[in-house]
């Protein structure tokens, strides 16, 4: 357990972290946000765990920020609205960048930070009910910093969409955007299609699993031509190592 607004649990090397405010459909607030940064590092540094599971208690994923938070620092000024941000930042860049493999498991509305935390971890999966969106121009404000998380997953029109429209999505348009990697009729259906996903994770070895997100991120910031010369200065990391080894002495044990 992280908190009362924020709720782990670890079962056969996955965790399962939970937004655990479903009366107010799990909103991210200031407190939320530093209770879900401290449950991921730990979870990151803990040995038992391969795969961490991202959902939210009850009938929502999350419908992003608490509004009542929002209303009661509108009026603290620039520096004290520019340094409270500074949890979420470190939220969404943490996210994308643990070394385990991020799950995100979405059984109802994801809005605006909730849409954020989707759209940084590395799978997402969702029940046909569940929507998506980032409604925050609607009431005089703009996506943010959930913006980044978005550009990295959706075409740059679907972003754009997104973000000056304020409109939900349903799960079946999210997945045509590439925001989900798969739709699932009920919360069975889901769960079962996401325990077979953390049990291929869970199958990879550890460091090779580390390296590997290393290497993606990288290759993925360094662009193309880069990219390439960063993945031959990279390859000697994973030739050389004993996974490798091991691997191919498996394979042809076979």
């Amino acid at each position: 357990m992280a908190g009362a607004q924020v709720l782990t649990a670890v079962r056969d090397s996955v965790a399962t972290v939970t937004l655990s405010r479903p009366e107010k459909r799990n909103p991210i607030g200031t407190d939320t946000a530093t209770a879900l940064v401290a449950a991921l590092d730990e979870l990151d540094r803990d040995d038992e765990v391969r795969v961490i599971v991202l959902t939210g208690a009850g009938d929502a994923f999350s419908a992003g920020g608490d509004l009542d938070e929002f209303l009661a620092t509108v009026d603290s000024g620039a520096t004290a609205l520019y340094e409270s941000g500074e949890i979420w930042t470190r939220l969404y860049r943490m996210v994308p960048a643990l070394s385990k493999p991020v799950i995100a498991r979405v059984d109802g509305p994801a809005l605006a930070g909730g849409c954020g935390l989707v759209a940084g971890a590395d799978f997402a999966y969702a029940t046909e009910r569940s929507v998506f969106g980032s409604p925050e121009i609607r009431i005089g404000l703009f996506t943010l910093l959930v913006l980044p998380g978005l550009l990295r997953v959706l075409h740059r029109r679907d972003a754009m969409d997104l973000v000056y429209s304020g409109r939900t999505v349903t799960a079946a348009e999210a997945l045509q955007m590439r925001l989900v990697n798969a739709v699932e009729p009920d919360v069975d259906r889901l769960d079962a299609r996401i325990a077979r996903q953390a049990e291929a994770l869970c199958a990879i070895p550890p460091a090779t699993m580390r390296r590997a997100r290393q290497a993606f991120a990288a290759i993925e910031e360094a662009g193309y031509t880069q990219g390439l010369e960063l993945a031959r200065a990279l390859r000697p990391v994973f030739m050389a190592s004993e996974e490798l080894r091991d691997g191919i002495a498996r394979f042809l044990r076979r």
